[in-house]
Parts: C-alpha cells; structure tokens; sequence
C-alpha cells in the first residue's frame, strides 16, 4: 500500500479531516507534535501547566509504551472533580492514537477507542436488556479497547421491564475477565471508596490490577 506524502497538509489539516490519511504510523520522532496538536485540536484553550504537565508528559510515554510510572498493560482511570479536564485529556489520548498508528491492510484506523458515557451505556441497557451490554463486554468474541466516561453519574440499578440491573458493575466483572484482551478506560468524580460503595468489593479489589489509577486535582479548568 502507497505512503502518501506527510507534507502535503498540516497536522491540523488532518485532525480536522476526520480519518487518518497516512497507511503506516508517525513516525516516532514526529510523535510529541502530533500530541502537542491533538491537545489544541480538541481543547484550543487547553493549558499544560505545573498542575498536569507531569501527568501530560507520563500519559505520551504511556500511548507509547514508554512510561516508567504507567503500565501500558492496564487502561487509565482519570479521577477527580468536575473540570480538572478528565473527559478532555481521554479524547486527547483517542484522537493521538487515531491518527498516529495508521491503517490496516482494509484501510481502517488501527488506533483509536470506543468512548461512551456510563449513562448512555446504561439507558442502551433500559431500552435492550442485556443484549445491548454485548458491545462493552465480549463483543462477539472480539472484545475492544473502551472508554467509560462519568462513571458514577448513571442511573443504578437500571431496569429493563422486570430486569434491574447494576449495569457497569455487571461491565466490568466482565472487562475484568477481558483485561488482558482489551484495555478500559474509565473518567468518574468518585474516590475509590465511592466505587466500592456503588458496585462492590470484588469491583473495588480488582482496579488497581486493571487501572493506572491518575488523580486530576486543582481548580476548574472550564
């Protein structure tokens, strides 16, 4: 497959395009600019300063396999208080990933993640039962890397007719069994105290063998 040429258009111009349009990954010398841009692109009034610049600086080693602090065996956990710039930073992390890791042999991006709110997951769950859950959990056999995002702002339990469900309790028992198939990622407001509160032990027990747990602090950003 031809590699087209990486100067024909600026970084920008191809974040904004909406598809990778290089067949093979950025080359790795390339790489902090293109995460420097997916920072702009996605929040222009994004700021690294001394409250995340450590933390910006592990999550680039982390897409490359290169942290020292972050295991890239395990998925994030973005916590923190509303506005420290959770939700943005995952999307910054989906975007690089989408654009820097080319495409396969049936030109499709081979980066990228699957991002969807805990609520959104849960209300599929009210409408379908369980068969809706199949995308988040094995997939057909082809489990994916997933973003969960506001963990903890979902209705629990869920109900489908007479069915009621603790949705993402039930999600990441399952995820848990797929970590080493499938990484997930998970924004949420609550301590790790509250996650036990809201799904359990077993859940609670379990996040530090599936996560890099990352505490945002700080004023808002928004």
């Amino acid at each position: 497959m031809e590699t087209r040429s990486r100067k024909t258009v600026t970084i920008g111009q191809i974040l904004s395009y909406g598809r990778p349009i290089y067949d093979n990954p950025v080359p790795e010398e390339d790489r902090p600019e293109w995460f420097k841009e997916c920072c702009k692109f996605i929040c222009p009034g994004f700021v690294i300063d001394n409250m995340n610049r450590n933390i910006m600086n592990q999550l680039f080693l982390y897409t490359e396999n290169r942290s020292k602090k972050l295991d890239s065996q395990k998925g994030i956990m973005l916590c923190g208080t509303i506005g420290t710039g959770k939700s943005t930073i995952i999307q910054i992390l989906n975007r690089y990933s989408y654009f820097t890791r080319g495409r396969n042999l049936g030109d499709y991006p081979i980066g990228g993640f699957r991002i969807e709110s805990a609520s959104y997951v849960a209300n599929n769950f009210s409408m379908r039962g369980k068969d809706a859950l199949d995308l988040y959990t094995y997939n057909n056999g082809n489990p994916r890397t997933i973003c969960f995002d506001e963990l903890g702002r979902e209705p629990r339990p869920a109900k489908y007719f007479g069915t009621e469900l603790n949705v993402m309790q039930y999600i990441f028992q399952c995820r848990y069994e797929l970590r080493r198939e499938a990484l997930t990622h998970v924004t949420t407001n609550l301590t790790v105290e509250e996650i036990q509160d809201k799904y359990g032990a077993y859940i609670a027990d379990r996040i530090n063998e599936m996560f890099n747990v990352i505490r945002l602090d700080g004023a808002s950003r928004r």
